[in-house]
């Protein structure tokens, strides 16, 4: 009579071939493989399965141990950044032999540069209406689906006060809130609906430091330029949501346009274009180079409008 196989003993067997200690958790784990295997229900004939029986559960262990002990020397894999493209900083690649490590070369982004020249920056979903920009010099990249462009860096991370960046529009009923940190108890009944009542809301705006309005005119179309300022001491977390908010459109209840980080610039265009109001929101940062806000300033003024 064959006497029963002790799984304790296959392991010892086994192990004699490979690495003779292993940590008591891989120990236990290819143990508890080894029992799962042999107290499976087979349902049909018995034959087969009692032959291969020990193969199977012997494999089992070969199998979880090298995937415990290899996941003990290489680590587990770390994980991505949801919603952003592939990561660009260059990864360190450890040679077989004991050579020094060598550097590969960087994974191209996923949204390379625009080109210079025109840009749609906005288009409707059946392509009647839009915006064109056009881009005056090398590094800005498109950002988000719907999320403007942005220029001095890529978009593999959050906006940051050394970033710059264009956005909009922002169209049709226009809901500017009295506090842009508590924007969900402030914002008004009733919509802007004309150029002037939105500038007027937002020069009225608490904390923000706004300029003197402007006239501006862009392809034809009148309006006012404006710019706010986020408070260097602005605590987001104490706002509304987390939203440290200027305005929104069509809807008194979620925030369409809130600020990335205290002390950002905002210069709005809010235009009449055939008219319907019409806001472009030009941004940065403290740390943003002149060059980069002086480009998109420039794209601001080179806006051209294509309409059915």
């Amino acid at each position: 009579m064959t006497p029963p196989r002790d799984p304790d003993r296959l392991i010892r067997a086994f192990l004699l071939e490979g690495e003779e200690v292993l940590q008591d958790r891989v120990y236990d784990t290819v143990r508890a493989q080894i029992e799962s295997k042999r107290q499976r229900v087979f349902i049909g004939s018995w034959r087969a399965p009692m032959m291969n029986a020990i193969g199977y559960g012997l494999a089992a262990a070969a199998v979880v141990i090298a995937l415990v002990v290899g996941t003990q020397v290489l680590g587990s894999p770390e994980p991505g950044r949801f919603g952003g493209p592939p990561s660009t900083e260059p990864s360190a690649t450890v040679e077989p032999s004991s050579a020094e490590p060598t550097v590969a070369e960087p994974s191209p982004t996923a949204q390379a540069g625009l080109p210079v020249g025109p840009h749609i920056l906005w288009e409707e979903d059946d392509g009647e209406r839009s915006i064109t920009v056009t881009i005056p010099a090398p590094g800005w990249y498109q950002g988000k689906p719907g999320g403007g462009i942005i220029g001095n860096a890529p978009p593999a991370r959050d906006f940051a006060s050394e970033d710059a960046g264009m956005i909009g529009p922002f169209t049709g009923d226009i809901y500017v809130p009295d506090d842009p940190c508590q924007w969900s108890t402030t914002m008004p009944d009733t919509p802007a609906t004309t150029v002037d009542e939105v500038v007027v809301a937002l020069r009225g705006q608490a904390f923000r430091d706004a300029s003197e309005p402007v006239d501006v005119t862009v392809d034809g179309h009148a309006g006012t330029s404006i710019t706010l300022h986020v408070p260097d001491d602005a605590d987001f977390d104490d706002c509304s949501h987390g939203q440290f908010c200027s305005l929104t459109e069509d809807t008194a209840t979620v925030c369409h346009r809130y600020q990335q980080f205290p002390g950002q610039v905002d210069e709005l265009w809010v235009l009449d274009v055939n008219g319907e109001l019409w806001v472009i929101d030009a941004t940065w940062g403290d740390a943003t180079p002149a060059e980069a806000v002086a480009e998109v300033r420039a794209m601001l003024e080179s806006m051209t409008f294509e309409f059915p």
